[in-house]
């Protein structure tokens, strides 16, 4: 199959309404999308993935009126698109139109994306795109357009060149379809923002709902966002006292924020150390570099992966939970 990759709006709009599959980033990640109204191109991204069936989609549109046509938006959830979108928040909402992918489910999970193209594209389109992470599935989300070229080159229809993900990791997923808000998954949007909208939002004690039978949300059910190597999360003092014992060993990566440049000057140099050392300063930065730091030492065929708990306090909620997710036994 011949690839588009372009950042033309209209030929990647044409490729969505012809049933295409079309690669493109939001400002979390890559997504992988298709037309919610086309109901085989949507199951070919089930394919194409290798993902669980019953695991749902999450439709991207390029306004709030546009998801009004679609799902019931009460007065909560109207609050919240205004305040926290454009941008990494999804919400799951009573849906009111039974012909959008999945048919099955009485519910729709929601977002809008904060890149102006791609929501211009979503325009183009004239019809929502259901997209999950762009990943095999399990795998950490790509962030990072050679990733992308990868995996996906000669499997999609399109693959849509534009500005990258800035933000690293899933939004946060929010919901609305009971009387009681549930957070169903932790981002870069945290719980303490949510309840100033949401003073009675439950949030789960692991951000774990896998006896969930019929999951409302991407990130709830299956096992997510882990790469082959072995990942392990340590608290600072452990991390710093094995990275000074053997930061030297070539099978394992690192990752956190005490990698400073004087402890890795005695490693050898070459760009695999480059690739498997990786030092950030804050939660934001470590959360924008993780996915691409796990595709990058799978390259390398690394054994594991050291991470560096994060930091308390701003950005550790959502970090927290993708480094538990990725560190799970497999």
């Amino acid at each position: 199959m011949k690839t588009l990759i372009s950042s033309d709006v209209r030929l990647l709009a044409d490729l969505i309404r012809k049933g295409g599959v079309v690669v493109f980033p939001t400002e979390t990640v890559y997504g992988i999308g298709a037309s919610s109204f086309l109901e085989e191109a949507c199951k070919r991204i089930y394919q194409i993935k290798g993902r669980p069936g019953d695991n749902p989609l999450i439709a991207h549109f390029s306004s709030i009126e546009e998801i009004k046509t679609i799902c019931e938006v009460n007065e909560t959830a109207e609050r919240l698109l205004c305040e926290f979108s454009p941008g990494p928040i999804t919400l799951v909402l009573p849906k009111k139109n039974p012909a959008i992918f999945p048919k099955n489910l009485t519910t729709l999970a929601v977002r809008i994306p904060k890149n102006p193209l791609i929501r211009e594209w979503i325009r183009e389109c004239g019809t929502p795109i259901s997209a999950p992470s762009a990943n095999l599935s399990g795998r950490p989300s790509l962030t990072r357009m050679t990733d992308v070229v990868r995996y996906f080159d000669g499997i999609v229809d399109g693959i849509f060149d534009t500005e990258e993900p800035s933000v690293g990791i899933e939004s946060t997923v929010v919901g609305l379809t009971t009387e009681i808000p549930i957070l169903l998954r932790p981002g870069v949007i945290e719980s303490k923002d949510l309840k100033l909208f949401l003073p009675n939002l439950v949030i789960p004690g692991s951000f774990s709902l896998e006896k969930t039978d019929v999951p409302l949300s991407p990130g709830t059910k299956y096992k997510h966002y882990a790469p082959i190597a072995n990942v392990k999360v340590l608290p600072r003092e452990t991390f710093v006292s094995l990275f000074s014992s053997f930061g030297a060993n070539p099978n394992f990566g690192w990752i956190g924020f005490t990698l400073e440049e004087k402890e890795s000057k005695s490693l050898p140099n070459g760009s695999k150390e480059k690739e498997r050392i990786c030092n950030v300063s804050t939660n934001a930065e470590y959360t924008s570099k993780l996915y691409a730091f796990f595709e990058a030492c799978d390259r390398l065929g690394l054994e594991g992966i050291y991470c560096e708990e994060p930091k308390l306090g701003e950005g550790a909620e959502g970090l927290r939970n993708r480094l538990e997710k990725a560190s799970e036994t497999k």
